[in-house]
């Protein structure tokens, strides 16, 4: 299996990422099931997980920089791991600093590094998001593609409209920071209008709304709204459903090739 290939910055990333909520234990649905998650995911089933993904064709993984992953990484890495990372900062109450965050994160090897969604969005409200500038700027001159998060699709537009110095955008397709766990379709419909409107590549998240949606369905709707340019990250949770990265593989190939305008304007 071949999946499509977007550019973030120098790096080739295909359109369905491999998201790493599942493996910090953050389920989106109760505190039971995520500590079903952090107990599944040990180091090894991590490890396995990841190289089943690379196995179908996936070459990268956008998870959170926190220091478990972080360290499993780099003994994934060590083990002969070729997956890319695409670092998403940890939440603005686990560092007391960004500018030293973003540092430690660079020890790491990500190929770009995103500010986190919630954050950007708490910034937001308190006036404060123009203090992301020195941040992206870091990111910048250590060598990665920085990138910006978040949940509202009217930050995506202002910081899009206004310029900020990044590489790509992350955005939930339902809005966690204003209705956490409901998962509404106009939530949905005005995140896709406003990554429509961005001419610079986004990943979208949330696609499957937290495991709530049937994959195939959603996929379609996600490849036939999304940008050629853009990309999805999906966690996948393989506890019960060994085969999910590779039937999730599986689905965004046949609905990509089945249908040319996903996928023609995309290099393979």
């Amino acid at each position: 299996m071949k999946l499509p290939t977007i550019a973030i910055g120098a790096h080739r990333v295909n359109r369905l990422i491999i998201g790493g909520n599942p493996y910090s234990g953050i389920s989106h649905h109760s505190p039971a099931k995520s500590k079903e998650m952090e107990d599944y995911y040990t180091v090894n089933q991590i490890m396995a997980d990841l190289r089943e993904a690379e196995r179908c064709g996936i070459n990268t993984v956008l998870a959170r920089a926190d220091r478990h992953i972080m360290r499993v990484l780099n003994e994934y890495r060590n083990a002969g791991g070729k997956i890319q990372w695409i670092a998403q900062t940890a939440k603005g109450s686990e560092y007391a600093d960004l500018m030293t965050h973003i540092r430690l994160i660079a020890r790491y090897l990500p190929i770009a590094i995103y500010h986190h969604g919630g954050t950007t969005d708490r910034l937001y409200n308190a006036g404060k998001l123009n203090t992301l500038h020195d941040a992206l700027k870091l990111i910048r001159d250590l060598g990665f593609s920085p990138g910006l998060g978040t949940h509202e699709p009217h930050i995506l537009k202002q910081c899009y409209h206004e310029g900020y110095d990044v590489d790509f955008y992350v955005c939930a397709l339902y809005n966690h920071t204003r209705h956490r766990e409901m998962y509404l379709d106009a939530d949905r419909d005005a995140a896709i209008a406003a990554i429509q409107a961005v001419h610079l590549p986004v990943i979208s998240i949330k696609v499957l709304a937290a495991g709530r949606s049937e994959p195939l369905p959603a996929f379609q709707f996600a490849l036939e709204s999304i940008k050629p340019i853009d990309a999805m990250a999906v966690g996948m949770y393989t506890k019960d459903h060994p085969d999910q990265i590779y039937d999730n593989v599986t689905f965004v190939t046949r609905l990509i090739s089945e249908d040319l305008d996903y996928g023609s304007r995309t290099t393979i």
